[in-house]
């Protein structure tokens, strides 16, 4: 078996290369992957003095590129140059390379498809089945996944070791008057749901809430989103999707805390009974906000659910969405930013995203920026009257509804593009897990 399996070297420095490394000709860094002498090299001098979280970022997209470049056969890591490099991220990269969404296409691809031999496999699949769910939620459009097939969707995913609660209609309306209000526009077919899931596996210990937003789809409401900006919205339920991923992957872990989710799920569509601009509409806390935009829908649907979550007094509250276009202005598709109000939480998840290689990048709770709230006929806005610093002001709005309770809130892309590493473009996990390991290493 040994004979028929191709081992993998990966060198950070050349003062690593083994003698059959050495002896390679080679252009670095235009080409720093080589097939040579029945071994694959791949040469990373480049990243040598980089930090653990961009290493361990690095190693999981070699492992993307390395899928496509290995084309088929049997492979093997024989050597890695850095002993802190958690090599988990490079058997997932190559994992998530075998998904494809084709269940549209009449032609699909079945080709041969390269093997990558580990020890750690259980963990890899349960990881990679979460993603790839995820991935499938996003990638659907929103005329087939509307709220109610998300919800049922969740449902069949999460499986019996969740227990389910839905609200619809005038129930919603009373409990849930925000996420309501947010869906009064849209179709009867399409209407706003509470989704709830509770893991049936109860204890004595910590209990946390994840919270995810689920707009199945947002045109913007009567403050119209342009074509370009449109064109991708079926991801803004991302963050409710990588929720159920997240809550699937702590169900299979050795999880001693009491877990619940939350998904506020509802289509931003223009109609007659759209929301407004100028519209002031009273949260299930009791504040009345003016809706300043009808495009900053997403805050609105969270701030009932994390009212809702802080009735339980939880020793967590965390929320997960697709929530501004600052974050990703700010720091680019592959880095969600998070907020938190306590400094132990942001140092220990610093901490597990860089040991787990799945980036988070903190950005601050900059209280002064709260007068961009200011309303004159309500408690506040949903948005800032800036223009500035948006994904800040977005989770300020959001901290008004958690009270003192701990507070993790993540801005996500929740979609990939195609790069060098990896043609796939389509919707994709962010931050789940190092949020895994963060819950994982200090809840239980």
């Amino acid at each position: 078996m040994e004979n028929n399996k191709k081992p993998i070297l990966i060198f950070f420095d050349d003062c690593q290369r083994t003698k059959d490394a050495k002896n390679l000709e080679y252009n670095y860094p235009e080409r720093y992957i080589f097939n040579e002498k029945n071994k694959i090299f791949v040469f990373l001098n480049h990243a040598k003095e980089w930090d653990l979280l961009q290493k361990n970022y690095l190693i999981f997209n070699i492992g993307k590129k390395l899928f496509n470049f290995c084309k088929k056969g049997n492979f093997y890591i024989d050597f890695v140059g850095d002993d802190q490099i958690n090599i988990s991220n490079f058997f997932l990269g190559w994992s998530l390379m075998d998904y494809s969404f084709d269940k549209f296409k009449q032609k699909k691809k079945n080709d041969k498809k390269p093997k990558l031999i580990y020890s750690n496999n259980s963990e890899i699949s349960k990881q990679t089945k979460s993603i790839f769910f995820v991935r499938d939620l996003i990638n659907t459009p929103a005329n087939i996944l509307g709220p109610q097939e998300f919800y049922d969707n969740a449902k069949i995913f999460l499986g019996k070791n969740f227990q389910s609660q839905k609200l619809s209609g005038n129930k919603l309306k009373r409990e849930f008057p925000l996420i309501d209000f947010v869906g009064a526009g849209s179709d009867i077919s399409k209407q706003p749901v509470f989704g709830q899931f509770r893991l049936k596996k109860k204890n004595n210990k910590k209990t946390i809430f994840i919270i995810g937003k689920g707009v199945t789809f947002d045109t913007g409401g009567l403050n119209l989103k342009l074509g370009a900006g449109m064109s991708l919205m079926k991801k803004d339920m991302g963050g409710a999707a990588n929720t159920v991923g997240l809550g699937k992957i702590i169900s299979q872990s050795q999880c001693n805390f009491n877990l619940t989710l939350l998904l506020g799920l509802v289509e931003n569509s223009v109609s007659a009974t759209s929301m407004r601009p100028s519209d002031i509409i009273k949260s299930r806390e009791g504040y009345y906000v003016e809706i300043g935009n009808t495009d900053a829908e997403g805050r609105l649907v969270l701030a009932d659910l994390i009212t809702y979550a802080s009735e339980f007094k939880p020793d967590l509250i965390i929320d997960l969405a697709t929530l501004t276009g600052a974050s990703r202005v700010a720091l680019g598709l592959d880095v969600p930013s998070f907020f938190t109000n306590n400094e132990l939480i942001a140092e220990k998840l610093k901490i597990s995203s860089n040991i787990v290689g799945d980036p988070l990048w903190r950005l601050p709770l900059w209280e002064s920026y709260n007068t961009q709230l200011y309303s004159n006929h309500a408690d506040f806005t949903n948005i800032g009257n800036s223009g500035f610093g948006g994904a800040i002001t977005a989770a300020l709005f959001l901290k008004k509804f958690v009270k003192d309770i701990p507070w993790i809130h993540v801005d996500m892309m929740a979609w990939s593009k195609s790069n060098y590493y990896s043609k796939y473009e389509g919707g994709d996990a962010m931050g789940i897990r190092a949020l895994v390991h963060f819950l994982i290493t200090n809840y239980n």
